[in-house]
């Protein structure tokens, strides 16, 4: 009677810990359902294979950075610099490889080959400058990256003069704007990258390294990890996926802004949180957080085909950057509750 008993407690905690898992891990993915549910039923257009591929395609830039944020979030920490430098990525690019006969302010003309590395190395320093002045200075990472955000898009103003710079070659278009047998090359981009760095954090010393320092720092000096060291790494391939959302983003609009991904760091935290990455660090899956991309463009869409003013979209975003503190909130509490 004792074993029946036991073992019917046993099969209890079990249910209760795979509700919690499911309602920790993956609500996310019943949310975007719900959302996308919703956004059918009030307008037809949603649906329609045309407005589909738009909501992917835009989704990518985001995608791609919000992967590098997730990093940041892991450790601990965050990034604020990463919308500015996709706005420096783009004006670097354009500076490199725009024809200086139509625009003054550059004229390399270099060829993307070459072009597009030197990019994502601006990309990297930017993110590698970060995580040394927090990792090993010490500084604060919510003053130090939104220092680094207002100077990153001054230098980007510098590159381009303040002009707007168009007319990229067509090889480098290619990743921004191209498709290949009716799948968005972008969007092909951030599914690799994601699949990149989810076996990297699942498989790897490094991702390994980037979840013990996220949820314990101490424990984690104490276990001999290099902290400093895996921090700079999280910020370094956050600047580095932003330089590459910065190639999407110039690549499919044709032209180089210096006002280009304003607020989208704001935008990719969310993301990140609404996905199921913790503020606190140490947890979350990589993988979510691509619902939580698609969620937040999914709303932004259905705005666009149901006619809301253009300020009620900046109210929406808030409101979503709100409920992502709330979830994360709620989540943390369900877990010292275990």
């Amino acid at each position: 009677m004792n074993e029946a008993a036991t073992e019917l407690d046993d099969r209890k905690r079990r249910m209760k810990r795979l509700r919690r898992a499911i309602v920790l891990d993956y609500s996310i993915w019943v949310i975007l359902v719900l959302v996308v549910v919703v956004l059918s039923l009030l307008t037809d257009s949603f649906l329609s294979t045309i407005n589909l591929s738009n909501i992917m395609v835009h989704s990518a830039v985001l995608g791609v950075i919000v992967i590098g944020e997730s990093l940041c979030l892991l450790v601990g920490k965050f990034d604020l610099s990463i919308g500015s430098t996709v706005a420096l990525s783009g004006a670097v690019a354009a500076w490199l490889m725009v024809s200086g006969e139509t625009q003054p302010t550059s004229g390399l003309e270099m060829h993307p080959a070459l072009a597009i590395p030197i990019v994502l190395a601006v990309g990297a320093s930017v993110g590698l400058f970060n995580g040394f002045f927090i990792a090993k200075v010490g500084m604060n990472p919510l003053l130090t990256t939104l220092a680094t955000m207002m100077a990153v898009r001054g230098l980007a103003q510098v590159v381009t003069s303040g002009e707007s710079l168009y007319g990229f070659p067509d090889a480098y278009r290619f990743f921004g704007k191209d498709s290949i047998a009716g799948f968005p090359v972008s969007v092909a981009v951030m599914l690799g990258l994601l699949v990149i760095f989810f076996l990297v954090l699942r498989h790897m010393r490094i991702g390994r390294h980037i979840y013990i320092v996220g949820g314990n720092p101490g424990a984690a000096r104490a276990c001999g990890i290099p902290v400093a060291r895996v921090e700079m790494f999280a910020f370094m391939m956050s600047g580095l996926l932003a330089a590459a959302g910065g190639i999407l983003l110039s690549g499919r609009l044709n032209s180089a802004q210096t006002n280009a991904a304003t607020g989208m760091e704001l935008e990719a935290i969310s993301a990140a949180v609404i996905g199921g990455i913790s503020l606190a660090g140490g947890r979350g899956k990589l993988l979510n957080v691509i619902a939580g991309v698609l969620v937040i463009k999914c709303i932004a869409s259905g705005m666009v085909l149901l006619d809301v003013p253009a300020f009620w979209i900046l109210f929406t975003t808030g409101f979503i950057i709100f409920a992502a503190i709330l979830i994360d909130t709620l989540k943390t509490r369900l877990r010292w509750d275990e």
